[in-house]
């Protein structure tokens, strides 16, 4: 019973912990977007739902008087956490429609299992449930595999869009990602069951807290690194782009591909861009530069890929690389960190990436052997 204690209050804790890191964050976030800020409302709320999950369990005693009953609480009160947190998840990734979707079919999971246990205490007058308990948890396992099942098939479709619509740094996606990834499958492989079984708790309850506060470290990090994602993550936002920005110079009769015509006129209109310097902002992607030549979203994708042979991320950094190597060579006083920042790189560690992956060399072992090869 006090390992127990402990393991509950130990959980409360966290969660508390968890929640004002997520309101105080918010006073040091200035740019966000509006399914960002949905999203930190909806992990706030998961947090308050196991907060007053964890306070009922020690207050009364619930699972350490009769594991049964603490097992149907627990049943009551995961699918909704889980639920909010799904929908956090998929309210920074997806569209309104199918965040939407995702919305109804999960209120509806969570009124099932509410209306399955209000239906079972009234018939048996035990929150133990009886036979309705098997029913509650079949609905259950059924409810938390489709809030886990979702929202990763919506993150691998989304970071492979990122992966080739943006041009910065992108790692704190990429960790949030990753520990998103890793949270889901904490929850597929083991909390279903683990509620069972009380030993199990001991062990699945710590790794989840430690997933679900590197889940929640990584949301807030990129909260201060949403420029370079935040266009191509608004999926709303980028269609409304297809349809109102297509400069009336290149429209064309087939919809699904690029006319040689249409190619070297988009050629013309990046080249200019280029010439421009658009390429050194840090938060260029696809999006962005859809608006700013007033070319399609849609039609740009159809470019890269059917004349190019590439994503607009390879192009992007194709210029910058041969942008940092002519001013290392023009200017070779000028440091790292001026380069980067010159050539539109959002970090250093970019810099050294971009060099590594076309050379397989550091800048500086490039600068190097630029120079003696000058000197010879």
């Amino acid at each position: 019973m006090d390992s127990l204690f402990t393991l509950q209050y130990t959980c409360l804790l966290v969660f508390a912990m968890i929640m004002l890191q997520l309101i105080v964050s918010r006073l040091y976030l200035t740019s966000t977007t509006l399914q960002y800020e949905k999203s930190r409302l909806l992990l706030i709320a998961t947090a308050i739902v196991l907060i007053t999950h964890y306070a009922l369990q020690i207050k009364f005693k619930l699972r350490a008087n009769d594991n049964n009953v603490g097992t149907v609480f627990n049943m009551l009160f995961y699918p909704i956490a889980s639920y909010f947190l799904a929908c956090s998840i998929i309210q920074i990734q997806s569209s309104r429609k199918t965040t939407r979707r995702y919305v109804i079919i999960g209120l509806l999971a969570c009124l099932a299992i509410v209306g399955v246990f209000g239906t079972g205490w009234i018939v048996t007058g035990s929150m133990a449930l009886g036979y309705f308990r098997h029913i509650m948890f079949g609905i259950f396992a059924i409810s938390m595999i489709y809030f886990i099942v979702s929202p990763t098939i919506i993150l691998r479709r989304t970071t492979h869009r990122i992966n080739d619509e943006t041009g910065g740094d992108i790692s704190p996606y990429d960790r949030y990602v990753s520990s998103s990834y890793r949270m889901l499958c904490m929850l597929a492989l083991s909390m279903i069951f683990a509620i069972t079984w009380r030993p199990a708790l001991f062990v699945v309850g710590p790794l989840i807290l430690l997933a679900i506060f590197l889940f929640v470290s990584s949301f807030v990090a990129l909260g201060f690194n949403m420029a370079s994602v935040k266009d191509v993550l608004d999926e709303d936002d980028a269609n409304n782009t297809a349809t109102d920005n297509i400069s009336q110079d290149i429209i064309n009769d087939d919809p699904t591909t690029v006319s040689a015509q249409q190619a070297e006129q988009i050629s013309e209109i990046l080249a200019q861009w280029v010439a421009d310097g658009g390429f050194r902002d840090t938060s260029a992607n696809i999006s962005k530069l859809a608006k700013q030549t007033r070319i399609s979203r849609i039609r740009l994708s159809q470019y890269f890929d059917q004349q190019l042979g590439f994503t607009f991320r390879v192009w992007l950094s194709g210029i910058r690389f041969a942008e940092a190597q002519r001013l290392i060579q023009v200017h070779p006083e000028y440091n790292n960190d001026t380069i980067s920042v010159y050539c539109g790189f959002s970090s250093r560690s970019q810099l050294y990436k971009i060099f590594n992956d076309n050379t397989g060399m550091s800048p500086r072992e490039w600068r190097e052997m630029q120079s003696k090869s000058t000197t010879i």
